[in-house]
């Protein structure tokens, strides 16, 4: 049975919020934690579905996962890495597109990785043939199995010239988890410079990894034996900052948003003065006033410097006094 969401507008909306972690850095960096041997902090932990989905999958692989009570802190020792029954990750089937990540750190830290059918975000296509190409150039063998994709690397994975036809996000991250470990060097063009991306290398260089990016989209992995842990604190998650950014200036709002950082969001933030010809600063974090009816603009989604294209759609007029009926299957 559905459920629905009556939304009744025209109230302006005020106070003070506080931003967790980028959904899109916190997962990866849970699964960067498999290629060390040793523990590893990560602070700064959102309540979503793919850290629990993360959380199960590395504790099916022998990692140990604790939670912090209070802060929410997380935990993870890879050292006890198993190879987890493939019935067991088949519960996963669909649930996230994270676990294909999975893949280059298991290799890494056990020799295989099996991967089940995946789901994910449903807007769109997002094939994961970008990853299996990506892996099967570092060495790896990939074989289709019934329920998922079985990745092996008899000889291990080693360093590779790769080439991605556009900047894509996953892809990028799977080379950088695949190759810090991986025998020579990588050299990665075209690939994706997102804030939660350079966040991820921040990780890895934390663990010991050699990393460096260069201006033309061009990343650059030494390889090396071994890489321990990391204690890091994520960014805040940008997306989140935008959301009530954009709750403010369609209601005439006024909210502080706490722990958004102005220099992962310059591009939305120029979209946003466009529109509400408003917007500054108290201290480190954005402060949205209200102010009178907000300015039609015509925003850009493209891959950074341009607008995130989640938040190309942010509302754009002023405040509905009328009602909604949004309905949730």
């Amino acid at each position: 049975m559905s459920s629905v969401l009556t939304i009744r507008g025209g109230v302006p909306l005020t106070g003070r919020v506080s931003v967790r972690g980028a959904k899109n850095l916190v997962p990866k960096a849970m699964v960067a934690a498999l290629l060390g041997n040793e523990p590893s902090v990560l602070r700064n932990v959102p309540e979503i579905k793919d850290v629990e989905v993360v959380t199960s999958l590395l504790q099916l692989h022998g990692v140990t996962v604790e939670k912090d009570p209070v802060t929410g802190d997380l935990t993870l020792d890879p050292k006890a890495a198993r190879t987890a029954p493939s019935t067991a990750i088949d519960a996963h089937a669909g649930d996230s597109r994270i676990p294909i990540l999975l893949c280059g750190p298991l290799i890494h830290a056990i020799g295989e990785a099996f991967i089940p059918d995946l789901g994910g975000c449903k807007i769109g296509d997002r094939p994961i043939d970008y990853h299996l190409d990506v892996l099967r150039q570092f060495g790896a063998v990939v074989e289709k199995r019934p329920g998922g994709i079985h990745i092996s690397a008899p000889k291990g994975l080693h360093g590779a010239k790769i080439s991605l036809p556009y900047p894509s996000v996953g892809a990028t991250e799977q080379v950088l988890l695949s190759a810090t470990r991986a025998e020579g060097i990588t050299e990665l063009s075209g690939a994706a410079t997102e804030p939660e991306i350079v966040d991820l290398i921040a990780v890895l260089q934390k663990m010991g990894a050699i990393i460096s990016v260069q201006t033309d989209r061009t990343i650059r992995i030494e390889g090396v034996r071994d890489l321990g842990g990391y204690n890091h604190r994520a960014l805040s998650d940008r997306n989140e900052s935008a959301s009530w950014a954009s709750a403010a200036l369609v209601t005439r709002g006024d909210i502080f948003v706490e722990g958004a950082s102005q220099r992962d969001m310059m591009t939305f933030l120029n979209t946003f003065r466009k529109v509400a010809r408003h917007g500054h600063r108290r201290g480190r974090h954005p402060f949205l006033p209200p102010r009178r009816q907000a300015q039609p603009a015509r925003p850009r989604n493209r891959r950074p410097p341009g607008l995130h294209d989640r938040l190309a759609a942010a509302p754009r007029g002023g405040p509905d006094p009328g009602r909604r009926r949004v309905h949730r299957a």
